[in-house]
């Protein structure tokens, strides 16, 4: 009952004054600014509305720094950065009211008023009689927080207010307005009076009780109804903005321009304005009030001390208040315990506000994996599934294995939609990577979660799972292609229209091909991992290469070729050589190398018989073998396709068009056959059996085991001499050799041992062709400057010799000898000692030492067909070792008879003449002498060895 009492009683009185009482007030206010320099400004300022007068101040209505009659016009000179409110006078003169109008850097704001509360909106003036009383105000008060907060503040007001006569309550202005004038009257006098005796006692006493009792009278001048009662001295509390500091988590904006910080989170406060002491106290209210009223509802949060004062400003530290009814914060603060707190104002600069977190503590654990798992997931498949393109995906549908097959058959409809995937991937994995970043933020603080966020998001879902994907994203992508469906059709309104821009701009994705260069090149850096074989890899490349490789590019030039003239002769010769060449098919010119007219088979060859001598030109002509000629710049893929038919062979030559002025020339420059274009496609060279060089660009001879080396010529019956001559000439060789020649008179090779070594392959033929170049190295006998190791004698024919420097060219004809210093001891050493024989072991010792050391000065060529006999070292030192062998025989009564095998042997293998003699020879070589001159007509020399480099022919000789 006394609850209901007291709330009905309260809500009779607000509807009386707010019915009853009038106040001064401005109905409009226009600014016009004229002219401002940089700290004031000019305003024209005019004035409308209820009242006498109007002012203007920074602080308070008492404080007004111009003044002025309500419906006029008036310049003012104001300081353009300070905010400059309005006040009207009430009707009696007594009290300045301020209005809903303030002046910020030439802008008129007004503030309307709100009806948050049942006092807010109450005029001061209606509720004077309230104010003067503290009791019944606060029993007032105490009526409004019970119909407020209910049941907490209506417990308090059962025990607080007690039962109030009616005629005891108090009185409305309304009801006392005969005596109101009478009453402002005798208070402003009574103001009056008590500043002046308070102003005598503070200047004309020095009584310190005097002193602090005029203090006291002073601090109590100001009427009871201000709105602003709080002071320092002479200055009044007043808030003019905050600003929030030193936080736990960075506070964020609300309502553009509130700070908001996490409840329940300590924070420092700095509030700036004027009139702080070392005892001014804060605290909160939820309800909008304005400036200088008591606040009657302060939150029950707690009080909060200053910490720090300076001379603007002053920090608190703060507990932020938990949003339960309300977010927004106002300021209550007052300057000693003995003051009400007192609202600080409703601007919004003035407010605080707090927020909770975006959700518990134990949810956002459990999301935060969820969504680190997606990230890891949407990252891996990002490049597991892109990296499968189209091709690469059918491929191993068509060619994996079992498991492959089937992870390939599920990718495929999905990746397929190539630009639809990715956006859907790159959309979630940034949604899900954000909303992580949200959440951890809201855990933390900023520097903590962009750090943490960070490694969590480079190191758990991206770097591990992309690693994981790069290597298995076959099979993760098939496991996991049931979410990326159900992530599709949720990202379906973004990611499938992103798609289709991409697809109309940049167009539909192809998948991966590659082109002959790429391909081979994949071949080649994927040799370590694959199973393909280096032969493979290479024919592979090879035949990838065809299109881009010329005829010109492996061609056998045509100076190289190995050919015959449509006038041979099919003799024993001839087909000795064709057969030694090694080739199965020979190209037949006419005239020149150049006027190629048929190709010679060595099949064609099988019915012939050498002893017939059958001319070339006739088996031509019944053959007739067709020629093949192509150009130079034919790719090696057309040449392929050519040979494959058959219809013209497999070999062709090669001709280049010699443009004049005239007709253009087909020039030919080569041949190309089957075989070169196989070779160029495996990348190795092919070698059978009656090859004889390796290729044709290098020339590079093979080696072939001795038993496939034997003269065919054994079947005609020389078993040793490959060129025939005949006995007379042999003999007449012999009769110049042994009187004519030094090294081979009888002291130094004996008859026997010379006729034995003329029996040997010592004969060489030059034919004489009018097609081959005169300057062909297999025309030279001897070429100046080229080491030689052998004796030559001329036989038959004609050679052109050219000496010296000058180059001095004579002719020589039969039985001319060169190359005497290539088998006998240099005559002009110093330092050699006298052999006391000549078939000495030590004089053959000293040969030895000079062994392929002679480099003559002169050139020896043949001009017409030439017979020679040709004597190496080798051969030479065996022949001088037979003799002493035949010596020893003789010597102890043996006969020739006796040693003719051992002879004949050690003549045939005269090359081999170092092995015989190298166990006979001490360890230690004798002291290397130097040459001065191979002749004292010529000025030949000898190769000398350097010391550092050993001779291995010597020390097969010397060495045991």
């Amino acid at each position: 009952m006394a609850n209901a009492c007291l709330r009905t009683s309260g809500l009779f009185i607000l509807f009386l004054i707010t019915n009853t009482l009038a106040t001064p007030w401005l109905a409009n206010v226009k600014v016009a600014q004229n002219a401002c320099d940089n700290t004031k400004c000019d305003y024209n300022i005019t004035v409308s509305g209820k009242g006498s007068l109007w002012s203007i101040t920074s602080a308070g209505c008492r404080d007004a720094v111009y003044t002025d009659k309500v419906g006029g016009s008036a310049s003012v000179r104001l300081d353009r950065l300070k905010k400059w409110y309005f006040c009207a006078l009430t009707e009696d003169g007594s009290q300045w009211i301020p209005q809903d109008f303030v002046l910020v850097g030439g802008d008129v704001i007004y503030n309307e008023r709100s009806s948050e509360n049942e006092i807010e909106d109450s005029p001061y003036d209606e509720l004077e009689d309230l104010y003067t009383d503290e009791a019944k105000s606060f029993s007032y008060h105490r009526d409004l927080a019970v119909n407020s907060y209910g049941g907490e503040a209506d417990e308090a007001a059962v025990e607080t207010f007690a039962y109030v006569n009616p005629a005891d309550r108090p009185r409305l202005p309304r009801q006392v307005a005969d005596s109101a004038a009478d009453h402002h009257r005798e208070r402003r006098q009574a103001d009056a009076a008590a500043n002046a005796e308070v102003t005598e006692k503070s200047e004309g006493t020095e009584n310190p009780e005097a002193s602090e009792k005029g203090t006291e009278n002073n601090t109590n001048l100001a009427p009871s109804n201000s709105p602003a009662l709080s002071t320092n001295g002479n200055v009044r509390l007043r808030v003019m903005g905050l600003r929030v500091e030193a936080t736990v988590k960075e506070p964020k904006l609300v309502d553009e321009m509130i700070p908001s910080v996490l409840r329940e989170t300590d924070f420092e406060l700095r509030l700036f304005g004027e009139g702080f002491t070392n005892d001014t106290v804060i605290a909160f209210t939820h309800v909008a009030e304005d400036y200088g009223t008591t606040c009657h509802f302060r939150l029950p949060y707690g009080e909060f001390k200053i910490q720090e004062m300076q001379e603007d400003s002053a920090l608190f530290k703060v507990t932020a208040p938990p949003p339960d009814q309300g977010y927004l914060f106002y300021i209550c603060a007052k300057s000693s315990p003995s003051e009400d707190f007192k609202h600080q104002g409703q601007e919004r600069w003035k407010i605080l506000a707090t927020h909770n977190k975006l959700l518990p503590l134990w949810a956002s654990l459990i999301l935060i994996v969820i969504l680190l798992m997606l990230a890891s997931l949407f990252s891996g498949l990002n490049l597991g599934l892109m990296a499968l393109d189209r091709t690469e995906l059918k491929i191993i549908a068509n060619t994996g294995t079992e498991k492959e097959r089937k992870y390939a058959r599920a990718i495929m409809p999905v990746r397929a939609h190539g630009n639809y995937l990715l956006c859907t991937i790159l959309l979630s994995n940034v949604a899900v990577n954000s909303t992580f970043t949200v959440i951890l933020d809201d855990l933390t603080s900023g520097l903590v979660a962009v750090i943490g966020s960070t490694l969590a998001i480079v190191f758990i879902a991206e770097i591990t799972p992309q690693a994981i994907c790069a290597r298995h994203g076959l099979l993760i992508g098939a496991k996991s292609i049931w979410i990326m469906k159900i992530v599709m059709g949720i990202c379906a309104p973004l990611a499938w229209p992103t798609s289709k821009l991409l697809d109309y701009f940049l167009g539909e994705e192809i998948g991966t091909h590659y082109n002959r260069e790429r391909l081979k090149e994949l071949v080649k850096i994927t040799n370590h991992v694959n199973d393909l074989e280096k032969e493979e890899v290479n024919i592979i490349s090879g035949a990838l290469d065809l299109h881009k490789k010329t005829v010109k590019d492996v061609m056998t030039k045509l100076k190289d070729c190995y050919m015959l003239p449509i006038d041979s002769v099919l003799d024993f010769e001839t087909m000795t050589e064709i057969v030694k060449s090694g080739y199965s098919r020979i190209p037949v010119y006419e005239g020149h190398r150049g006027n190629i007219v048929t190709v010679l088979f060595i099949k064609d060859l099988a019915f012939v018989d050498p002893d017939d001598n059958t001319p070339l030109r006739t088996l031509c002509q019944y053959y007739q073998n067709a020629v093949n000629f192509v150009f130079e710049d034919v790719t090696l893929d057309v040449m392929l396709k050519q040979f494959k038919d058959g219809h013209k062979g497999h070999m062709a030559f090669a001709q280049r068009i010699e443009e004049g002025d005239g007709d253009p020339v087909y020039e030919t420059v080569g041949l190309i056959t089957l075989e070169d274009v196989i070779e160029e496609m495996i990348q190795a060279e092919i070698v059978d059996e009656s090859d004889v060089i390796s290729d044709n660009r290098t020339k590079k001879r093979l080696m072939r085991p001795m038993n496939k080396l034997h003269d065919i010529a054994a079947f005609a019956g020389h078993q040793h001499q490959r060129v025939h001559v005949s006995p007379q000439l042999i003999l007449a060789t012999f009769q110049f050799l042994s009187t004519s020649v030094d090294p081979f008179r009888s002291d130094m090779i004996s008859e026997t041992v010379l006729r034995r070594l003329l029996k040997q392959d010592v004969i060489q033929h030059i034919k004489d062709r009018a097609d081959k170049d005169k300057n062909d190295p297999k025309r030279y006998v001897f070429q100046e400057g080229k080491p030689v190791d052998y004796f030559v004698l001329i036989l038959e024919g004609r050679v052109e010799v050219t000496v010296g420097r000058e180059n001095l060219v004579f002719e020589a004809g039969p039985f001319t000898y060169f190359g005497v210093q290539a088998l006998t001891q240099n005559v002009g050493l110093a330092e050699t000692p006298a052999p006391s024989t000549l078939g000495s072991l030590q004089n053959l010792n000293m040969d030895s030492m000079l062994r392929h050391t002679f480099v003559p000065d002169y050139s020896v060529r043949a001009i017409a067909e030439v017979y020679y006999l040709t004597i190496k070292r080798s051969m030479y030192l065996a022949a001088k070792r037979a003799t002493l062998m035949e010596k020893g025989v003789l010597t102890k009564g043996g006969t020739n008879e006796q040693i003719e095998p051992e002879v004949d042997k050690l003549l045939r293998e005269g090359d081999r003449l170092d092995d015989i003699i190298e166990n006979q020879i001490q360890k230690t070589p004798p002291k290397q002498l130097l040459p001065v001159s191979a002749s004292p007509i010529t000025n030949s020399t000898f190769k000398s060895y350097d010391k550092d480099e050993p001779n291995s022919e010597e020390e097969k000789l010397l060495n045991p």
